[in-house]
C-alpha cells in the first residue's frame, strides 16, 4: 500500500494514496453556516465545490491540543502579533480526496472499503509528509488508548523511523455517525 503522510499537531498521519485527487496550499473558504464545527467550509477548484473538513476538529484533537499544548500564537507581550496566525495559515494543506466513483475506476475494493462519499471532499492538515510504501503485515491495529483522537478514526499504525504512523479511517471521517 502507498500512503500519503501528513502531520496534525504532533501526530503523523496517513492516507491510503489511490485516495488522493490532489494537494495544495490552504486557499480562502466560503463558511457554510449552521454546519458541523468539523466542517471548514466550502472551496470551489477548477468549477467543483469541495466540502472542506477541519481535521484537527473533526478527530477531536482542538480539545486536546488545549488542554496539553500551550498556544504559542501570543507574543512574548501576550498579545497577538497577526503574524503568527498568518504563518499558521500559510502552513496548511488541503488534500483533495476522489470521490467513490473515481476510487472505483482504479480499485473496486478498496472503493467499497474505504470510500463512503460520493460529493468532492478535502481535508484540511499542517504538515505535508511523503509518499511511503507500507507492507499490509506491518500494519498493527490501533491501540485503544489513543492520545488525542478516538480510535474510530484510526485503521491501524506502523512504526516508522521511531515514530508512529496512524492510517486513517478515512471512511469514518465523513460518516457523521461516527463520533469521538
Amino acid at each position: 500500500m502507498l500512503v500519503c503522510t501528513f502531520s496534525l499537531g504532533e501526530l503523523y498521519l496517513g492516507i491510503d494514496i489511490v485516495l488522493v485527487r490532489e494537494i495544495n496550499q490552504s486557499l480562502g473558504y466560503t463558511s457554510v453556516p449552521g454546519a458541523p464545527d468539523h466542517i471548514r467550509g466550502m472551496l470551489n477548484i477548477r468549477g467543483s465545490v469541495i466540502t472542506m473538513f477541519n481535521l484537527k476538529q473533526r478527530l477531536n484533537m482542538v480539545k486536546y491540543e488545549q488542554n496539553n499544548v500551550q498556544d504559542n500564537s501570543e507574543s512574548i507581550d501576550g498579545e497577538d502579533d497577526g503574524k503568527s496566525q498568518e504563518n499558521k495559515k500559510q502552513q496548511q494543506f488541503n488534500i483533495i480526496l476522489r470521490t467513490k466513483s473515481e476510487v472505483t475506476r482504479i480499485n473496486r475494493s478498496i472503493a467499497q472499503e474505504d470510500c463512503s462519499w460520493d460529493d468532492p471532499v478535502g481535508l484540511v492538515v499542517d504538515r505535508l509528509g511523503d509518499v511511503q510504501k507500507i507492507d499490509d503485515h506491518a500494519i498493527q491495529v490501533a491501540p485503544a488508548n489513543l492520545q488525542g483522537i478516538s480510535s474510530v478514526f484510526v485503521r491501524g499504525v506502523v512504526e516508522m523511523d521511531n515514530k508512529l504512523l496512524l492510517i486513517l479511517n478515512v471512511g469514518s471521517i465523513f460518516n457523521e455517525n461516527d463520533e469521538s
